[in-house]
Protein backbone atom coordinates (compact mmCIF):
# COMPACT_ATOMS: atom_id res chain seq x y z
CA UNK A 1 0.00 0.00 0.00
CA UNK A 2 1.28 3.35 -0.82
CA UNK A 3 1.63 5.96 1.39
CA UNK A 4 -1.73 8.10 0.45
CA UNK A 5 -3.12 4.78 0.33
CA UNK A 6 -2.25 4.58 4.32
CA UNK A 7 -3.01 7.94 4.76
CA UNK A 8 -6.28 7.58 3.04
CA UNK A 9 -7.41 5.02 5.20
CA UNK A 10 -6.49 6.83 8.87
CA UNK A 11 -8.06 9.39 7.73
CA UNK A 12 -10.98 7.38 6.58
CA UNK A 13 -10.73 5.31 9.77
CA UNK A 14 -11.08 8.83 11.81
CA UNK A 15 -13.80 10.10 9.92
CA UNK A 16 -15.36 6.94 10.45
CA UNK A 17 -15.19 6.89 14.57
CA UNK A 18 -16.35 10.64 14.29
CA UNK A 19 -19.43 9.76 12.02
CA UNK A 20 -20.21 6.98 14.89
CA UNK A 21 -19.68 9.70 16.70
CA UNK A 22 -22.38 11.50 15.70
CA UNK A 23 -24.84 8.63 15.38
CA UNK A 24 -24.57 8.08 19.07
CA UNK A 25 -25.04 12.26 19.73
CA UNK A 26 -28.01 11.90 17.52
CA UNK A 27 -29.79 8.87 19.35
CA UNK A 28 -29.03 10.37 23.26
CA UNK A 29 -30.51 13.60 21.98
CA UNK A 30 -33.85 12.03 20.34
CA UNK A 31 -33.55 9.65 24.03
CA UNK A 32 -33.42 12.87 26.41
CA UNK A 33 -35.69 15.12 24.25
CA UNK A 34 -38.23 12.07 23.83
CA UNK A 35 -38.15 11.89 27.66
CA UNK A 36 -38.44 15.07 28.59
CA UNK A 37 -41.57 15.62 26.51
CA UNK A 38 -42.66 12.18 28.74
CA UNK A 39 -42.40 13.80 32.11
CA UNK A 40 -43.02 17.11 30.97
CA UNK A 41 -46.38 16.99 29.66
CA UNK A 42 -47.11 13.00 30.59
CA UNK A 43 -46.12 12.91 34.35
CA UNK A 44 -45.91 16.68 34.88
CA UNK A 45 -42.21 16.41 36.29
CA UNK A 46 -39.75 17.48 34.27
CA UNK A 47 -36.09 17.83 34.62
CA UNK A 48 -34.10 20.67 35.07
CA UNK A 49 -30.67 19.09 33.34
CA UNK A 50 -32.21 17.92 29.85
CA UNK A 51 -31.50 21.06 27.87
CA UNK A 52 -28.24 21.42 28.61
CA UNK A 53 -27.44 17.85 27.86
CA UNK A 54 -29.42 18.03 24.71
CA UNK A 55 -27.92 21.46 23.55
CA UNK A 56 -24.48 20.14 24.54
CA UNK A 57 -24.62 17.59 22.72
CA UNK A 58 -26.09 19.20 19.57
CA UNK A 59 -23.28 21.39 19.54
CA UNK A 60 -20.72 18.24 19.58
CA UNK A 61 -22.59 16.48 16.82
CA UNK A 62 -23.01 19.88 14.90
CA UNK A 63 -19.17 20.54 14.74
CA UNK A 64 -18.03 16.80 14.11
CA UNK A 65 -20.46 16.25 11.25
CA UNK A 66 -19.36 19.52 9.84
CA UNK A 67 -15.62 18.05 9.74
CA UNK A 68 -16.72 14.67 8.48
CA UNK A 69 -18.78 16.48 5.46
CA UNK A 70 -15.42 18.43 4.65
CA UNK A 71 -13.81 14.97 3.91
CA UNK A 72 -16.69 13.28 2.26
CA UNK A 73 -17.79 16.34 0.16
CA UNK A 74 -21.08 16.61 1.16
CA UNK A 75 -21.21 20.44 1.99
CA UNK A 76 -23.64 22.66 -0.68
CA UNK A 77 -21.26 24.05 -3.28
CA UNK A 78 -22.33 26.04 -6.04
CA UNK A 79 -20.59 24.89 -9.10
CA UNK A 80 -21.77 27.16 -11.59
CA UNK A 81 -19.08 29.42 -12.30
CA UNK A 82 -16.94 26.08 -11.39
CA UNK A 83 -18.17 24.18 -14.48
CA UNK A 84 -17.82 26.99 -16.56
CA UNK A 85 -13.78 27.12 -15.92
CA UNK A 86 -11.50 24.75 -17.79
CA UNK A 87 -10.08 21.60 -16.18
CA UNK A 88 -7.43 23.13 -14.84
CA UNK A 89 -9.06 26.35 -13.58
CA UNK A 90 -11.77 24.31 -12.19
CA UNK A 91 -9.18 22.23 -10.46
CA UNK A 92 -7.30 25.44 -8.75
CA UNK A 93 -10.63 26.68 -7.42
CA UNK A 94 -11.49 23.07 -5.70
CA UNK A 95 -7.70 23.06 -4.27
CA UNK A 96 -8.77 27.12 -3.15
CA UNK A 97 -11.70 25.95 -1.67
CA UNK A 98 -10.49 23.04 0.73
CA UNK A 99 -7.87 25.42 1.57
CA UNK A 100 -10.05 28.45 2.43
CA UNK A 101 -12.22 25.74 4.43
CA UNK A 102 -9.21 24.54 6.17
CA UNK A 103 -8.31 28.10 6.82
CA UNK A 104 -11.92 28.93 8.72
CA UNK A 105 -11.59 25.77 10.15
CA UNK A 106 -8.25 26.83 12.13
CA UNK A 107 -9.87 30.00 13.03
CA UNK A 108 -12.85 28.22 14.21
CA UNK A 109 -10.58 26.02 16.87
CA UNK A 110 -8.23 28.89 17.37
CA UNK A 111 -10.97 31.20 19.04
CA UNK A 112 -12.67 28.28 20.49
CA UNK A 113 -9.63 28.37 22.67
CA UNK A 114 -9.96 31.62 23.76
CA UNK A 115 -13.66 31.03 24.50
CA UNK A 116 -12.99 27.79 26.12
CA UNK A 117 -9.96 30.22 28.36
CA UNK A 118 -12.93 32.63 28.83
CA UNK A 119 -15.31 30.50 31.16
CA UNK A 120 -12.70 29.64 33.59
CA UNK A 121 -14.44 27.64 36.14
CA UNK A 122 -17.82 28.40 35.34
CA UNK A 123 -20.78 25.83 35.34
CA UNK A 124 -24.16 25.26 33.54
CA UNK A 125 -26.34 25.87 36.35
CA UNK A 126 -28.92 23.34 35.30
CA UNK A 127 -26.21 20.46 34.97
CA UNK A 128 -23.37 21.33 37.05
CA UNK A 129 -20.95 20.31 34.34
CA UNK A 130 -18.10 22.58 33.03
CA UNK A 131 -19.08 25.55 30.81
CA UNK A 132 -16.03 24.74 28.57
CA UNK A 133 -17.79 21.54 27.29
CA UNK A 134 -19.90 23.81 25.31
CA UNK A 135 -16.35 25.27 23.81
CA UNK A 136 -14.13 21.83 22.79
CA UNK A 137 -16.30 21.02 19.91
CA UNK A 138 -14.79 24.04 17.82
CA UNK A 139 -11.31 22.89 19.16
CA UNK A 140 -11.88 18.89 18.05
CA UNK A 141 -14.09 19.74 15.31
CA UNK A 142 -12.05 22.46 14.38
CA UNK A 143 -8.88 20.25 14.57
CA UNK A 144 -10.36 17.22 12.27
CA UNK A 145 -11.61 20.07 9.69
CA UNK A 146 -8.38 21.19 9.53
CA UNK A 147 -7.29 17.40 9.35
CA UNK A 148 -9.58 16.54 6.78
CA UNK A 149 -9.50 19.79 4.29
CA UNK A 150 -5.25 19.22 4.10
CA UNK A 151 -5.84 15.58 3.75
CA UNK A 152 -8.13 16.29 0.70
CA UNK A 153 -5.48 18.22 -0.74
CA UNK A 154 -2.39 15.79 -0.32
CA UNK A 155 -4.29 13.40 -1.73
CA UNK A 156 -5.98 15.44 -4.50
CA UNK A 157 -9.31 14.39 -3.40
CA UNK A 158 -10.48 18.27 -4.04
CA UNK A 159 -13.58 17.96 -6.59
CA UNK A 160 -16.39 15.72 -4.89
CA UNK A 161 -18.12 13.42 -7.37
CA UNK A 162 -19.11 16.04 -9.91
CA UNK A 163 -15.53 16.45 -11.23
CA UNK A 164 -14.71 12.52 -11.43
CA UNK A 165 -14.80 13.42 -15.32
CA UNK A 166 -12.21 15.85 -15.23
CA UNK A 167 -9.29 13.47 -13.99
CA UNK A 168 -10.05 14.18 -9.80
CA UNK A 169 -10.04 11.46 -7.66
CA UNK A 170 -13.33 11.50 -5.58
Amino acid sequence: MTWQGRLAFFVDGVNRLAALACHGLLVVITAITVMQVFLRFVLNRPTSWSEEIVLLCLIWFGLLAVAVGIRRHEHVAITFLRDLLPAPLALALDYAAQLSMAGFMFAVTFYGADLIALTGVQVLPASGLPKALLYYPPIVGGTLGVFNALANVVLRDVGGPAHDEVGHAG
